[in-house]
């Protein structure tokens, strides 16, 4: 790790090689806490690149407990996280719409970090069982074509960094992976991030790591979903070319919402807005919802645009589907 450190603190980008060689390490629990502290916060300093994340992404996924799960069409919703906005939980009511018109997906996600509710803490609060052995989950993604990855039970390589992180108490690469680490290797996925000039560098990542379909979103309100409140930028991957343009609610039809109809202050209260949702309630809420399950549905190849998809996403919702397709999984994964 010295000759790492010393090029770090030289402002040199770490190669493919050293990256991954340093990240072994680290996940390995060969590194001491000293020298993981200067490698997380040297990378912030100088700025942490595609290559490096590329690197760090592939150790990552290697040191996971992966899964073999789906004929490789199946989707993730996973995004970084780290807005500190406490919006409603968006990616993981949109995946259940997407699922509900054919989508498998295959949700990756943790509990709430900065936010008021996670993905966790959202299907925790609608009464699922998150905690489940490998078996148990391929029976779930059969029978219900959703299934829900909790981040600790799927990459124990993590305890040996966890300490440092807590002490750093800032966002680190560690911030920038979990979207990139799916442990059922998704090869498509709707991609929000916190940082807009993350777009072009993680579409280029997704590149690199051999992705099919990705959308990298970023909304002009700070969100990382596509959002209601504001244009939203994206940077697609498709067919291994990257194109980035904007969307806007009112491509599709749609009214800005406000910021403060799409907040939540806890899981409780983010659930009550997604039931209502679902329930065919026109709010923000439904419009965010059918935005992000009609960019997944896009991305599933259900649909040949979002436009369809968010059109369909809709049609899901009032008709009940996206309802039953929730309670459906909450049941299987109580019961199976």
């Amino acid at each position: 790790m010295k000759e790492v450190l010393e090029k770090i603190n030289n402002q040199v980008n770490l190669s493919m090689g050293e990256m991954q060689d340093a990240m072994n390490q680290i996940m390995s629990g060969k590194v001491n806490d000293i020298d993981m502290e200067s490698f997380l916060i040297g990378l912030n300093i100088k700025g942490i690149s595609e290559e490096e994340i590329t690197a760090a992404a592939m150790i990552m996924r290697e040191k996971s407990l992966q899964i073999d799960i789906g004929d490789g069409s199946h989707i993730d919703t996973c995004g970084t996280g780290g807005t500190g906005l406490h919006t409603f939980n968006c990616s993981t009511a949109s995946s259940f719409v997407a699922a509900a018109g054919g989508a498998k997906i295959t949700k990756h996600g943790n509990k709430a970090i900065s936010s008021k509710s996670g993905s966790a803490d959202f299907l925790v609060e609608a009464g699922a069982n998150i905690n489940h052995d490998r078996s148990m989950l391929d029976n779930i993604f059969n029978e219900i074509g959703f299934v829900f990855l909790f981040a600790p039970l799927h990459h124990q390589a993590m305890k040996y960094v966890m300490p440092v992180r807590q002490k750093i108490a800032a966002k680190t690469i560690f911030n920038l992976l979990g979207p990139h680490t799916n442990p059922c290797n998704s090869k498509r996925q709707l991609l929000g991030v916190y940082d807009k000039n993350l777009l072009s560098t993680f579409s280029h990542v997704a590149k690199n790591l051999d992705m099919e379909h990705v959308l990298v979103v970023h909304g002009d309100d700070g969100l990382d979903e596509i959002s209601v409140t504001s244009d939203t930028s994206i940077s697609e991957l498709k067919d291994m070319q990257i194109k980035e343009y904007k969307i806007s609610p009112t491509d599709f039809g749609l009214d800005f919402g406000t910021f403060e109809a799409i907040t939540a202050q806890s899981s409780e209260e983010s659930l009550k807005m997604v039931n209502e949702a679902f329930a065919g309630t026109k709010s923000s809420i439904q419009d965010m919802i059918a935005l992000n399950a009609g960019a997944a549905l896009y991305i599933a190849s259900k649909v040949i645009s979002i436009s369809d998809g968010v059109e369909l996403a809709f049609d899901l919702m009032n008709r009940g589907k996206a309802a039953e397709k929730l309670d459906a999984y909450v049941n299987a994964s109580n019961n199976l």
